[in-house]
């Protein structure tokens, strides 16, 4: 093999192992950040149902003997509903950075190719 073609080889070897290297993390960081958001969001549906379903009347009998019934059920309306909300922001939140850790590895790929099409071309 001509020296000038083994220059060529040479360099797409070590582009493509810088970027597999760099998307590695990437992609890892994204994977991450997308498992955490989905766990939050199904954590904080979870977490809506049980306390609805298991501790909501005993706590709206107790209640209900110091205010009204509907102020009771007014309050823990509220109560599941902030918990609720609280978690599934903190999940979009996850997501979002998923996505744009997704974005990164996207630009990472781009600026890669063209970083080892311009080496190729100036070799």
């Amino acid at each position: 093999m001509p020296d000038s073609a083994q220059d060529v080889v040479a360099v797409v070897v070590e582009e493509a192992m810088s970027a597999r290297e760099e998307l590695g993390e990437t992609v890892a960081e994204a994977v991450e950040e997308t498992r955490g958001g989905l766990s939050a969001i199904a954590a904080g549906g979870a977490c809506g149902l049980l306390a609805a379903l298991t501790a909501h009347s005993a706590v709206q009998q107790r209640l209900a003997k110091a205010w009204s019934p509907e102020l009771a059920a007014g309050a823990l309306t509220l109560a599941y509903a902030t918990g609720a909300t609280a978690l599934f922001r903190y999940g979009q939140v996850r997501l979002r950075r998923a996505r744009e850790a997704s974005r990164d590895t996207l630009e990472v790929t781009r600026d890669t190719v063209a970083r080892t099409v311009e080496e190729i071309a100036n070799s």
